[in-house]
C-alpha cells in the first residue's frame, strides 16, 4: 500500500495524515512521532483487513511537511 502522507503542525504537536485514509492520524511531539504513530495504525488496520494486502513491509508513507 502506497499513502501520501502530509505533516503539519497543529497547537505544540504534530499532526500525521494519509490522503489514502483520512481516518487515521498520528500526533506527536516531533513529526517523526507523528509518521510513527500514523504508520502503526495504518500497519494494524491491514493486518486487521481481510483482504491480501502486505502490512508492514508493503507500507509505504511519502511524507510531506506542510
Amino acid at each position: 500500500m502506497h499513502c501520501s502522507v502530509t505533516v503539519r503542525r497543529e497547537g505544540a504537536g504534530f499532526v500525521a495524515r494519509a490522503a489514502e485514509v483520512p481516518e487515521y492520524e498520528g500526533r506527536g511531539t516531533s513529526s517523526q512521532e507523528a509518521v510513527e504513530g500514523l504508520r502503526a495504525q495504518l500497519v494494524f488496520w491491514l493486518e486487521a483487513c481481510p483482504c491480501d494486502q502486505t502490512a508492514d513491509d508493503g507500507l509505504v508513507l511519502d511524507v510531506r511537511h506542510t
